[in-house]
């Protein structure tokens, strides 16, 4: 038991940490709900940090309280896009965001799977990808 207290002190400690560090990169109005891990997005507005920690945060807006870390993968395109946007992967009604790619640059952030969206993919091969624009700040 004092070990996971120690455990949970040092993440609780780490995460402040990085919180202090904190880029906003954009914004972007998501029109449908979404799954980030486990946890599910309403459609809104959110705001989209990244952490010197290599995580992402996105914050939802508007009031709400919504909002998810997550340890990105640092992902590339051969050529820089002049438009920024977040891609989510649809099977049937649901959605789960893949990447971010953030204007005139090359590099974005991958999502990892999660457990819901693997399950999801073996039994419904069948996805699109779908883009929303990010909004520059």
């Amino acid at each position: 038991m004092k070990q996971l207290c120690l455990v949970m002190a040092l993440l609780a400690g780490a995460f402040c940490t990085c919180m202090q560090a904190q880029v906003l990169d954009a914004h972007a109005n998501v029109p449908f709900d979404f799954w980030l891990g486990q946890k599910l997005m309403p459609a809104g507005e959110y705001s989209i940090y990244h952490l010197s920690s290599g995580a992402v945060w996105i914050r939802g807006g508007n009031g709400e309280l919504t909002s998810a870390v997550f340890l990105a993968q640092r992902i590339s395109h051969p050529t820089a896009r002049d438009e920024g946007r977040l891609e989510f992967t649809r099977y049937g009604n649901t959605y789960f965001l893949f990447q971010i790619w953030n204007p005139y640059q090359a590099d974005g952030y991958g999502v990892p799977k999660s457990t819901r969206e693997k399950e999801l993919s073996s039994h419904s091969p069948r996805s699109k990808t779908i883009g929303v624009a990010l909004l520059n700040n």
